[in-house]
């Protein structure tokens, strides 16, 4: 780049020469080479592509439980409550509906089938389960009645989609609202003193009230803690470019480490 203006390098943008102290430039991450002035941060594309991603599945997933609750199990259990209902009044225990011996299917699953209805899997299971186990209501006509009678999706099942949509909202809009925050924050080294901004409002600290660096978790994921005498700051290069250019400069200064 050339002096008093601006070059963008490593994905972002890095300030030359004939800066003034508060930065307004909405600029990125930038290399110190080259004799870089400032160095200001934007929020990592790639963080927050995941994280927006991730929000996306979680409203996807909402919108799918939000239809089954509000459309796709009523809607079910008013579609099998009449021929489950017609089933009920027949003299059929469980193992009776689940007998293929005669026809090689089920009288349960022929019984949907001609209403055109799905067979509910709540049914046969339940059927199964009993058969399975040996139990002696699988040979009582009462209890296969009982559960004939049954609604496929109960109230709690139904309300419970409702809770599951309004969690995956939730979630989305903690991740929307993380994103936000980071897209918000940015932080600008200059010649003496380090900004961190947010939105509109901002903090400055002065580099030679700079006490220490905690790098003990710099190699492994990045993330810098700065303290200076009025405060401390917290640089997570997965969150931000630009932020290893700024620490590389800061470790050049002489100061504790830890």
């Amino acid at each position: 780049g050339k002096a008093g203006g601006e070059c963008e390098v490593g994905g972002g943008l890095c300030y030359t020469g004939g800066m003034k102290s508060d930065v307004k430039e909405q600029g990125g991450a930038s290399s110190v080479a080259g004799g870089c002035a400032v160095i200001a941060t934007r929020i990592n594309r790639e963080y927050a592509v995941r994280f927006l991603g991730v929000a996306v599945l979680f409203i996807a997933l909402s919108g799918w439980f939000l239809y089954d609750g509000k459309v796709g199990y009523p809607q079910e259990n008013a579609q099998v409550a009449p021929v489950a209902a017609a089933l009920a009044q027949q003299q059929m225990a469980a193992a009776d509906w689940m007998n293929t011996a005669k026809t090689g299917k089920a009288p349960l699953a022929e019984a949907f089938e001609q209403a055109g209805v799905k067979l509910p899997a709540h049914y046969s299971d339940t059927f199964l389960s009993w058969i399975r186990a040996g139990e002696a209501r699988a040979q009582e006509v009462e209890a296969a009645r009982q559960v004939l009678l049954q609604p496929v999706h109960s109230a709690e099942a139904i309300h419970s989609q409702f809770v599951s949509a309004a969690i995956g909202l939730l979630a989305a809009l903690v991740l929307m609202g993380i994103v936000a925050v980071r897209w918000l924050t940015r932080f600008v080294l200059e010649e003496t003193f380090l900004t961190v901004q947010f939105g509109k409002v901002s903090r400055r600290y002065a580099l030679e009230t700079l006490r220490e660096l905690d790098t003990r978790q710099w190699e492994k994921r990045g993330i810098l803690t700065v303290q200076f005498a009025g405060g401390r700051v917290v640089l997570d290069a997965w969150h931000h470019t630009g932020v290893r250019e700024i620490a590389a400069r800061l470790m050049d200064l002489p100061l504790r480490r830890s």
